[in-house]
C-alpha cells in the first residue's frame, strides 16, 4: 500500500537479481467546506509487509502520515488504481480532475530479500463528492489506521515522504493561482445523443386523429367541413343517423 521507509539502495548492494519495479497511483482529495480547503490524509497501520511470510512490522501510532495510494492491478490504468485507492483508503467517493504528477524514486527494502525497489507513482487530483471519510471495509483496516481531513495550506508539513509533500504543494498551487482548474468537468451526454433530425425527404407525413395529413405538409385535410361554395359534407355529419347535416 505505503512506501517503505528502509534504508537507501546503494549501487553496489544491487544486482539485476534483487532490483525490482512497482508501479502505483493515488489521490490528492480536497474539499472546500467553510470557505477553506481541505485535504484528506491517512495515517497507515502497517508498514512495510512482508507478502511472502506474511509477517509485518507495525508503527506506532503517530509516526506517518501519506496521502492515498497503492499498487496499479492487472488490468487496470493509473486512473483506475488512484480511484480504488482513494475509495478503499478514506472511504468516501470524490471525481477524479487531471493527473497532478509522476514521481519517480528508489529505496531497499527492509524486509524480505531487501530488493532495491524503482517506483513510479502518479498522483491525481480528486474533488469530493460523498461519503464520510475514514468509514472503510473492515479488511482495510489492517491498512489505515486512520483517515482524516487536514487543513490544505499546512497538510504538506505534516506528510512523512518527501515526494508526497512536493506533490501537495502543486495542489496548493492550483487552489491558489489557478482555481478555474477545480471545477468539474460537465456530465456527459448520453451514447444516443440528442435526436438529430431526418432529411425532409425522409421524413414521414404527420397524421391527423381523423388520418388526413396536417396542413403543414400543405395536403387537404378530409372531414376539414365544406368548402366555400360546395355543398359537400364534414365526415363527422355524414355518420349514420345524421342525415343532412348537424340536428
Amino acid at each position: 500500500m505505503q512506501d517503505a521507509d528502509g534504508p537507501p539502495a546503494t549501487a553496489e548492494s544491487a544486482t539485476p537479481e534483487s532490483v525490482v519495479y512497482e508501479t502505483s497511483a493515488g489521490g490528492v482529495v480536497l474539499r472546500h467546506i467553510r470557505g477553506s480547503w481541505q485535504v484528506a490524509l491517512i495515517e497507515p497501520n502497517i508498514i512495510n509487509a512482508d507478502t511472502i511470510t506474511r509477517k509485518a512490522k507495525a508503527r506506532p501510532p503517530g509516526t506517518v502520515f501519506a496521502l492515498p495510494k497503492g499498487g496499479v492491478d492487472e488490468g487496470e490504468t493509473p486512473e483506475q488504481s488512484a480511484r480504488r485507492e482513494v475509495d478503499e483508503e478514506t472511504g468516501v467517493r470524490a471525481q477524479c480532475l487531471f493527473r497532478l504528477t509522476t514521481i519517480r524514486y528508489t529505496y531497499q527494502r527492509s524486509w524480505g530479500g531487501r530488493e532495491q525497489v524503482h517506483k513510479s507513482v502518479s498522483f491525481y487530483l480528486f474533488l469530493y463528492q460523498s461519503g464520510r471519510l475514514g468509514q472503510i471495509r473492515a479488511d482495510m483496516r489492517d491498512e489505515v489506521r486512520k483517515a482524516f481531513w487536514f487543513p490544505l495550506e499546512k497538510a504538506h508539513h505534516k506528510l512523512t515522504y518527501r515526494g508526497e509533500r512536493e506533490v501537495l504543494k502543486m495542489a496548493q498551487k492550483i487552489v491558489r493561482e489557478h482555481p478555474e482548474r477545480l471545477t468539474p468537468p460537465p456530465p456527459q451526454q448520453p451514447i444516443s445523443g440528442p435526436a438529430v433530425a431526418r432529411p425532409v425527404a425522409q421524413q414521414r407525413p404527420l397524421m391527423s386523429p381523423l388520418g388526413s395529413l396536417s396542413p403543414r405538409h400543405g395536403a387537404p385535410q378530409r372531414g376539414a367541413g365544406p368548402r366555400r361554395g360546395g355543398g359537400g359534407q364534414s365526415r363527422r355529419d355524414s355518420r349514420p343517423g345524421r342525415p343532412g347535416g348537424r340536428p
